[in-house]
């Protein structure tokens, strides 16, 4: 399992986890519950990762700036692509919210690719790694 944490100058932080590793579940859930979520809602997400194999999850805390993004491991690097653009998308999102920006334009493009970029020092070795 790979965190990566990155803080984007001082609006939003985001916390990453790839390649989930359950027998830290007590620990993830523990940041999450840091992040704003109830432990209900902390196990719910890991729940929902592990046994219903959903390849990805976010949480976001508009009030506080942060998002907590968890990734399952991936064997399809395209797949692995696209999990990572769809859960920037979410931050993205939760981000605009929070600054009361509309979603279209330029701005947004920059975040999606400043997140994606972001994102991309930590898992083009996933990538590689993938089948």
């Amino acid at each position: 399992m790979n965190t990566q944490v990155f803080d984007i100058e001082n609006y939003w932080k985001v916390i990453v986890f790839y390649d989930l590793d359950y027998n830290f579940q007590r620990s993830i859930a523990k940041v999450l519950m840091k992040a704003g979520a109830s432990e209900e809602e902390a196990y719910s997400i890991l729940d929902t990762l592990y046994y219903n194999k959903a390849k990805a999850a976010t949480y976001n805390n508009t009030k506080r700036g942060l998002s907590v993004v968890l990734f399952n491991k991936h064997n399809d690097k395209e797949d692995y692509v696209n999990s990572i653009i769809h859960e920037a998308e979410h931050v993205k999102q939760a981000m605009l919210y929070a600054y009361n920006v509309e979603d279209k334009g330029e701005p947004p493009a920059y975040t999606i690719g400043y997140l994606v970029g972001c994102m991309y020092r930590s898992f083009k070795q996933l990538i590689l790694n993938c089948t």
